[in-house]
């Protein structure tokens, strides 16, 4: 199959091989050349679908003289598909710098759709959907890391952080410092035969994996909504509401109370008319 040129972002199963879907195939097929993190596991994917294409490596430790190496080769018209080792290219890797690059340069840049960790976690944590935050991996030191659970508090969205089994009791216990034993989701080996998604406390999770520790690449999830609602005085509120409630009409003062204590327009506006009843 002829394939114009440009960039092919191309989404690889997360677990399952049988994920890869038929346009990928064509695509990792009629490229000219395929870049990947790691040669090895790649491999093993080509291998599954008889693709035989020599794998170049572009990943985290890759410098700007690699992508302008690829930017040559996309300036001669070359058809390139970047993949990743598992999942979609550039959630939770540099790829974005090269796609980054190409945008300047008016080079043809494709997406191929289909496996990523993020909506797959999302999709099984029966968490609310309408506002999502994505945090990737948390950072290094203990200091930023705060920084990033403080960042998250007053977002009322669905927060998605991706963790290794090595650290995942660490970060658990971080969130549990900082939020209290709140009720969490967990993702782990989705896909795979050990796929698992775990709703629990804080607390309780911690004891399973003091019990049986925690493998494969996994996914928390939590919302700040519940959160938020739970910390705050709701009589502070609701005398806010009553101050307001007969000079201005309901609309304004949900925007208002809204903003003001961050809260869904929904309870707001249902509070207002309370109010108003009472009045």
């Amino acid at each position: 199959m002829e394939i114009s040129p440009g960039l092919y972002i191309v989404a690889t199963p997360i677990g399952n091989l049988e994920d890869l879907s038929y346009r990928a195939v064509r695509t990792l097929n009629s490229v000219d050349m395929i870049y990947c993190e790691d040669t090895r596991v790649s491999k093993k994917l080509l291998k599954h679908y008889q693709i035989k294409k020599q794998l170049f490596i572009y990943n985290d430790f890759s410098s700007e003289i690699s992508r302008n190496e690829i930017l040559d080769q996309l300036i001669d018209n070359k058809a390139i598909a970047l993949i990743s080792d598992a999942g979609t290219p550039l959630i939770s890797d540099p790829g974005y710098k090269l796609v980054n690059l190409c945008r300047q340069r008016k080079i043809p840049t494709y997406t191929i759709p289909g496996p990523s960790a993020l909506t797959s976690a999302i999709v099984l944590s029966g968490l609310p959907t309408d506002k999502i935050y994505f945090l990737g991996f948390l950072p290094r030191t203990i200091s930023k890391r705060k920084q990033e659970l403080k960042k998250i508090e007053i977002l009322n969205a669905t927060i998605v952080i991706f963790e290794s089994a090595k650290k995942i009791h660490k970060t658990l216990k971080e969130i549990q410092n900082y939020y209290g034993d709140i009720e969490i989701v967990i993702t782990r080996e989705m896909t795979k035969i050990f796929e698992e998604t775990i709703t629990n406390k804080i607390s309780s999770i911690l004891e399973e994996i003091n019990e049986k520790p925690m493998k494969g690449e996994i996914v928390i999830l939590f919302n700040t909504s519940k959160i938020n609602a739970d910390s705050l005085d709701f009589a502070e509120v609701e005398n806010d509401i009553k101050k307001l409630i007969k000079d201005l009409p309901v609309k304004q003062i949900t925007n208002m109370i809204h903003l003001k204590y961050n809260l869904p327009k929904k309870m707001v506006y249902d509070l207002c008319l309370k109010s108003k009843k009472t009045k």
